[in-house]
């Protein structure tokens, strides 16, 4: 297995071997894969509470219902924004859909057709 910490190095060969590198850090002084976050830290080195992880492992439960009251109501605040179609609008974008469907429906039968007599011709029963 080959440390990540090596920089590639054009040997006598013409083969590339990796040679280690000196004076980088362990990241070979690059952010980007494999770079370990530090966690935030107190001017005593302590670990500060709940940055750094994921979330915590449970919320109060008055905080909980707080959260789902908040995303209620702005839910509802965005389904105001919406446009909702009339019923004249919705028959209307219907029948277009069905239309491009019957469309698409009628080439893909044109080609599968003379496709199909193509290959009859080219390969006799």
């Amino acid at each position: 297995m080959v440390d990540s910490n090596q920089e590639p190095v054009q040997s006598e060969s013409g083969t590339k071997k990796r040679k280690p590198s000196h004076g980088k850090a362990a990241g070979g002084g690059k952010e980007g894969a494999g770079a370990v976050k530090s966690l935030p830290v107190r001017k005593d080195n302590t670990a500060v509470k709940g940055q750094g992880s994921a979330k915590s492992a449970t919320a109060p439960k008055g905080q909980t219902l707080a959260k789902l009251k908040r995303f209620l109501k702005g839910s509802w605040s965005e389904l105001k924004k919406v446009h909702w179609p009339n019923k004249r609008e919705i028959i209307t974008f219907t029948i277009v859909v069905l239309l491009a469907v019957l469309i698409v429906a009628v080439m893909i039968f044109v080609v599968d057709s003379i496709l199909s007599k193509a290959l009859e011709f080219i390969i006799p029963k």
